[in-house]
């Protein structure tokens, strides 16, 4: 496919429609940038019929008010990012498309579900900002969508010469009203995308997520580990506590696209990657192959690996054996030390002993990567079982997984195709209203948390003093946005 001529053609249609758009329908159309805004007065209409309830004030009071914590929250959540970054290795920083919310830009959200995401939730971020104007008597000039090739977002025109008339607290709610709805949006999204994760179940099993060796060609992505030798497998961690000889070959029963089969593999702790110029590449260990023994001490699986490797300090020696599938060999290796690899790796401060041994390598049993579905499914259904950490960890599994999950995982769970496409849709209406609330909380002009500030009635009294403490704050937090996206790549 010529995505070159796919995205000249785009351009070319995009600079045509553009065009006709400003010139033969300047009524309706205007120019936004590069986009086009079309106004409608069917926002107009339905705003001034909801906005007719009391319940408006109540929430537009409660949001200007709580709108000093929020932001206060925000950025002091900014400030914590900000020491976490020290601490993210240089190699494993995200690219920068990341950093977007933006569906077709953010690799991490889907085109489809992130537009009608992204569109809800500017379209009523906006729609509470004409409810709030018309509370206080504000005439809303027009409404429409704000178009640039596809839909990318909705606006709301309240009078700016009658918004600038009315007391700067009354502003002030105005902007508030906003980010309150995405937040109000954001709770009600949670609730409905947990409980349609609560019609999901997990398949008995340990899910195979990615093949990491070359024994791996014997499993694909998605197959269920169900019985090894005939020793029932229900979940990830029975597969990895088996204790069987390593080296031998065992026979291992799996589900894969609903169909029950055997493998004949070599049973044992495979080395996953060897790093180089560190001890096991240095010794000349291979990966690939099976960890039979670490000193006087056999590997029957990767917590036993971890345990014994655990007994020995950096500078010490210990050999090797390994199994190819055809042969034996035996290493002697000198341990390195974990703690100055983590720090020549950019982790700034590892927290652990710098006698903790190190040699070079990963290891996985049966060079696997597994899915732990349990785990997974418990999370959806209840994303604050973990607390905060646990809470943020359910943002960012866009990040790891396609939500609700990747196509070759969906045989993990039992579910149907309504179920799914729910969860799909309401955690996604979630997440981008938590991301467009959460970024407009910031105390950062042109945002409206930063209008907010701009219009608090203490700061009133003296105008010059006013502008200049907002825009010392609105570059104190645009800095701290700067130095989480600048600084882990420059360190």
């Amino acid at each position: 496919m010529n995505w070159l001529l796919i995205i000249t053609l785009l351009v070319a249609a995009w600079i045509l429609v553009f065009y006709v758009a400003v010139t033969k329908f300047k009524n309706h159309v205007a120019p936004y940038g590069p986009a086009l805004l079309i106004k409608t007065q069917v926002g107009v209409r339905t705003i001034e019929r909801i906005s007719k309830y009391k319940f408006w004030d109540y929430f537009i009071s409660f949001f200007y008010y709580a709108m000093p914590f929020l932001a206060t929250a925000g950025v002091a959540l900014l400030i914590y990012e900000a020491f976490l970054v020290l601490s993210i290795p240089k190699s494993a920083v995200p690219s920068l498309s990341y950093a977007l919310a933006l569906p077709g830009i953010n690799p991490a959200i889907p085109i489809v579900w992130g537009i009608i995401g992204l569109i809800v939730a500017v379209a009523l971020h906006e729609t509470s900002h004409g409810i709030a104007a018309r509370r206080f008597g504000i005439p809303v000039r027009s409404t429409g969508i704000l178009w640039f090739i596809i839909p990318v977002g909705a606006f709301v025109e309240p009078d700016e010469e009658e918004t600038r008339k009315v007391e700067p607290k009354i502003r002030a709610k105005i902007f508030a009203a906003g980010p309150g709805t995405n937040i109000v949006l954001t709770v009600v999204f949670l609730v409905l995308a947990i409980l349609v994760a609560f019609t999901f179940t997990p398949v008995s099993g340990a899910p195979v997520q990615t093949s990491i060796t070359s024994v791996g060609s014997a499993f694909h992505p998605g197959d269920i580990i169900q019985s090894v030798n005939g020793i029932s497998v229900s979940n990830v961690t029975a597969l990895t506590d088996l204790s069987l000889t390593p080296g031998s070959h065992v026979n291992v029963s799996l589900l894969r696209n609903g169909q029950h089969l055997t493998e004949s593999v070599i049973y044992g702790v495979y080395i996953s990657s060897v790093l180089k110029n560190y001890p096991a590449y240095n010794a000349g260990i291979a990966p690939g192959s099976v960890v039979i023994a670490l000193g006087n001490h056999t590997i029957t699986n990767v917590t036993n690996f971890e345990n014994i490797e655990a007994t020995y300090k950096a500078g010490q020696t210990v050999s090797v054996e390994t199994f190819n599938g055809t042969g034996y060999s035996n290493f002697s290796l000198t341990f390195a030390s974990r703690y100055s690899y983590l720090l020549a790796s950019g982790v700034s401060n590892p927290g652990i002993p710098k006698s903790d041994p190190f040699m070079g390598i990963d290891v996985s049993l049966f060079g696997l990567e597994l899915f732990d579905q349990y785990s997974y499914l418990n999370l959806l259904k209840n994303p604050t079982s973990g607390g905060v950490i646990g809470f943020f960890e359910y943002i960012g599994l866009p990040f790891h997984f396609e939500l609700p999950l990747p196509s070759p995982l969906l045989s993990s769970i039992y579910s149907n195709p309504v179920a799914l496409n729910l969860e799909y849709l309401f955690y996604w209406l979630f997440w981008l209203n938590f991301a467009l609330g959460l970024m407009n909380l910031l105390p950062i002009v042109p945002l409206d948390g930063g209008y907010v500030f701009l219009n608090t009635p203490l700061l009133q009294k003296n105008k010059k003093a006013r502008d200049a403490i907002v825009t010392a704050v609105s570059l104190f937090v645009l800095f701290l946005i700067l130095w989480e996206l600048i600084i882990p790549r420059i360190i």
